[in-house]
């Protein structure tokens, strides 16, 4: 391999230059068009079927509810018939004499059977004593002897009647399957025991019984219409018992702790050979388990055309460029050929040479400047050293020019002095606050500093200003602890202040207010900077085009709130926001919203540069 590559580097060296231009465009642009196709196909197809896998999830959700809305309605139905009066002295009647136990058997049955008409998918109802006497009303048959458990001499074995021992409460036993008329059917069954209120001494006197059809359970799962053969839903109990399936003879079926839901799904042979994404919802109040099963390359087959659309484009797109790549680049060969033999010949000491000039295109500027250079060689070359000279000269004496910084902060010192000892105290402090102001500003204009040391600049930058403008104005500044070491850029609020002080206070005669407050969000994850004056205002109209961040961005040659936001802009992007708010004649106010960073080795720990 190595060797391969060895081979494969030294070709591309020795290439010419016409090979080289098809290699790098081969690379330049089949690779990535098919990198994109690769990554963009496989991006599409994650975030589709992460979409329909919660579109699946939120569908199962529903029928969950669904399903707990009609297992209410038969709940309902089991309560009103533990509660009926009527049946419970009928149950009680049935030991009595022949006579007596008869009527109390046509009683109950024809009970049942106003009970049973009430709902549609109920297949029969039965009333099992605990003696063994049972009555049963089958919806089906429209019988009571010819019934759903025919084929069991005493009821009291059935499943559900065994779930119900012990147990108050409603309970559900999964899918149990029977063979009836050489074909199996699949019924879920509701069951509860019947206590005689006046005489709950006894224990139970009976269980009552419905039994559901599947074709109930699976129209919940499936809704006629709604369904197509690129998916389907199930359900299956806590046990692993199948409570319903499309397919009907695998209700009833028991999933085993070793089989998996995907293995159960292709026994099945639904959606048989496709590439299938299962999801399922877990319903707390039954303990089943809600399944939806889909053909994940039907979901994605608009994707995939789109994507092999995109790469017939793209492959038509390369051959064309291809085409011209060829064509341009035997006549880029020929034009380079002509200017390395030029050369070659000026390195034999050839100064002489000239180049045809055959078009206007950039080999033809080439081959015209390269005449000219063949022509003035030597005088370029004393022309160079003339101006290296120059350019020495002239560095030395911007050096010699240059004023030290700290020959201004040693003057400025030197005049704080001379105001004290002739008692100038105020213009002491304002040299000294100017001083600081000068060493903040110059050093790293564009640095970091934490929101304390911005707002100790602040209170000398307007305390200078109060005093130029003779005190028309009055200033606070408030910083909150939690907002003390946030992180923003050196001067970004000098514009903000400035633009209070001289187009909102300057003009007024006194009375005036400039307020700057500091606070951290809620979240920690913002820090709110707050400019706010009661000078002449700001026209309405302006404020909303400040408010438009593209207007208030793009605008150029100033350096007033323009640059301001430009920098904002430039230095946080769509992490920074504002808002500006004026009124004529009543002051503005300007809302800033910087991310708050806490990143302290960024501070300008040095604010006098």
């Amino acid at each position: 391999m190595k060797k391969l590559l060895l081979r494969a580097v030294a070709f591309y060296t020795d290439s010419r230059l016409k090979t080289k231009l098809l290699i790098i465009f081969g690379f330049s642009s089949l690779l990535p068009i098919l990198m994109l196709w690769g990554i963009s196909t496989k991006v599409n197809e994650n975030a589709l079927t992460e979409k329909v896998n919660q579109m699946m999830t939120e569908n199962l959700t529903q029928i969950a509810q669904r399903a707990n809305s009609n297992l209410e309605i038969y709940t309902n139905l089991l309560y009103q018939m533990s509660q009926d009066e009527q049946i419970i002295d009928a149950v009680k009647a049935l030991s009595g004499t022949g006579e007596e136990s008869a009527v109390a058997y046509y009683q109950i049955s024809r009970r049942l059977k106003q009970y049973n008409d009430a709902e549609g998918d109920i297949r029969c109802i039965s009333f099992i004593c605990a003696n063994g006497t049972s009555v049963v009303y089958d919806a089906l048959t429209d019988s009571a002897i010819d019934n759903l458990w025919r084929n069991y001499g005493d009821l009291r074995m059935i499943p559900p009647y065994r779930d119900a021992e012990g147990e108050a409460g409603m309970i559900l036993t999964p899918t149990v399957t029977f063979l009836e008329e050489e074909s199996y059917s699949h019924y879920l069954h509701i069951s509860k025991r019947i206590f005689d209120l006046h005489n709950l001494d006894r224990g139970s006197i009976a269980t009552v019984i419905i039994s559901i059809t599947q074709e109930g359970m699976n129209e919940i799962c499936n809704p006629a219409g709604e369904g197509d053969e690129s998916g389907f839903n199930f359900i299956v109990a806590a046990d692993g018992t199948v409570i319903s399936y499309p397919d009907e003879q695998y209700a009833g079926r028991r999933i085993g702790p070793e089989e998996s839901i995907s293995d159960f799904i292709r026994e099945t042979g639904l959606l048989e050979h496709r590439l299938t994404e299962v999801n399922a919802y877990e319903d707390e109040q039954t303990g089943w388990t809600f399944y939806n099963v889909y053909d994940r390359e039907a979901m994605l087959q608009d994707v995939h055309q789109v994507q092999m659309i995109f790469l017939l484009v793209g492959g038509f797109a390369v051959g064309i460029a291809t085409v011209f790549i060829l064509y341009f680049a035997r006549q880029i060969n020929h034009s380079v050929n002509e200017v390395v033999e030029g050369m070659q010949e000026i390195q034999e000491g050839n100064l002489q040479v000239v180049l045809p000039i055959r078009s206007h295109d950039e080999f033809g500027l080439i081959a015209d400047n390269f005449n000219h250079m063949t022509g003035r060689v030597n005088v370029l070359i004393e022309e160079v050293k003339a101006a290296v000279a120059q350019q020495k000269n002239a560095e030395i004496q911007a050096l010699e020019a240059q004023i030290n910084p700290h020959f201004l902060y040693n003057t400025l010192d030197s005049i704080n002095w001379m105001a004290i000892e002739k008692g100038e105290y105020e213009i002491s402090k304002m040299l000294r606050d100017l001083g600081i102001i000068l060493r903040y500003s110059i050093g790293r204009s564009n640095g970091m500093v934490r929101a304390r040391e911005a707002a100790d600049w602040l209170e000398k930058y307007i305390g200078l200003q109060k005093m130029r403008f003779d005190n028309v104005f009055e200033y606070t500044i408030t910083l909150e602890d939690a907002a003390r070491d946030c992180m923003l850029h050196k001067l970004l609020l000098q514009p903000f202040v400035e633009n209070a002080i001289i187009h909102g206070l300057k003009e007024l005669e006194g009375g005036g207010m400039l307020q700057v407050s500091f606070a951290l969000s809620g979240d920690g994850a913002y820090l709110h900077i707050v400019i706010e004056d009661n000078g002449t205002g700001m026209p309405r109209e302006m404020a909303q085009r400040f408010n438009d961040r593209v207007w208030a961005v793009g605008q150029e040659g100033g350096i007033g709130l323009h640059n301001a936001f430009a920098r904002m802009d430039m230095y946080y992007g769509e992490k920074a926001a504002w808002k500006v708010t004026g009124m004529e004649n009543m002051g503005t106010v300007v809302m800033l919203r910087l991310p708050a960073d806490w990143r302290a080795e960024d501070a300008d720990t040095d604010s006098g540069g």
